[in-house]
């Protein structure tokens, strides 16, 4: 870590839980072997539905991406 990852983690507490939190789970998302599968166009998606404790959640971590 540097000295500027540590002052910023060390400022935001919130953030630096984060990064502890993804490294954490880093090792379990496992990448699929090729072929990848081909991307579908956004026009094509329907019927996606976000309850809205997760909409609630997503909403809250904006001020990670600050």
């Amino acid at each position: 870590m540097t000295s500027t990852e540590y002052s910023a983690s060390a400022a935001r507490p919130g953030f630096a839980r984060l990064l502890g939190d993804c490294a954490r789970m880093a090792p379990h998302w496992a990448v699929p072997p090729e072929p990848r599968p081909l991307r579908v166009a956004p026009s094509q998606i329907h019927g996606v539905s976000v309850p809205p404790a997760s909409a609630r959640l997503i909403a809250a971590t904006a001020e990670y991406g600050e």
